[in-house]
C-alpha cells in the first residue's frame, strides 16, 4: 500500500479498494491521502491485524501479514495491483503469497504486477530483495503458474532510481 497514489485515485473514481501492508507507517501514509471522510479502527482478537475502514464503505486498509488467511476476502476481487510485493519476497514465501492472492481473486480477475528486472538478471536473480524477475519466475507452478494465465508483458513501465534496473509490468488472469 504505502503512499502509492493508485489506491486513492481508484477510490476517488468510485471504485472500492482494499489494501494489505505489513508496515503501519505505510498504511498511515495511505490514510493521509484520503482528505475526505473519517476512518474507524478495529484490531482482531489475536492482535495481529488492524483494519481501517473508511466511512464511505469503499476503502479498507489492513495492517498485517499478507500471507495471513482472511476468509472475508476470499473470491472478492476483480483486480489486484501488486506494486513489487512479490519481488520483495524470498523464494520460500512466494508460493504462500501466490496461493493467498488466488484465494482472494474471482475467476477471470486480473493482476497488474510490477517487479524489478536488473540488467544482469541471470547473475543476480537470486540476490535481493528486491529480486530480479521475469515471466519465467512469475509463472513457475510454485508461484502464479498454478492459478493464473500470463496475459501480457508491459515492459518497462516507468523510470526508477535503482541503477541498472527497470520497473516492469505484467498482466495475469485468474483461471
Amino acid at each position: 500500500a504505502g503512499d502509492d497514489p493508485m489506491v486513492y485515485n481508484l477510490w476517488k473514481e468510485g471504485y472500492s479498494v482494499t489494501t494489505i501492508d505489513l508496515v503501519p507507517t505505510a498504511v498511515e501514509a495511505m490514510r493521509k491521502q484520503f482528505q475526505e471522510g473519517s476512518w474507524t479502527e478495529a484490531v482482531d482478537e489475536k492482535g495481529t491485524t488492524t483494519t481501517w475502514t473508511h466511512d464511505s464503505g469503499r476503502a479498507t486498509l489492513y495492517v498485517g501479514d499478507a500471507l495471513q488467511s482472511r476468509p472475508e476476502l476470499n473470491n472478492k476481487f476483480d483486480a489486484v495491483y501488486d506494486k513489487d510485493s512479490f519481488g520483495a519476497l524470498n523464494v520460500e514465501m512466494r508460493n504462500g503469497y501466490c496461493s493467498r492472492i488466488a484465494e482472494y481473486c474471482k475467476s477471470g480477475a486480473k493482476i497488474y504486477l510490477e517487479v524489478k528486472l536488473k540488467d544482469n538478471h541471470e547473475q543476480v536473480k537470486d540476490v535481493g530483495p528486491p529480486f530480479s524477475l521475469k515471466k519465467d519466475q512469475l509463472m513457475e507452478e510454485s508461484n502464479y503458474g498454478t492459478n493464473f494465465e500470463y496475459v501480457e508483458s508491459l515492459g518497462s513501465v516507468y523510470d526508477i532510481t535503482i541503477p541498472s534496473a527497470q520497473q516492469t509490468g505484467h498482466v495475469l488472469e485468474k483461471k
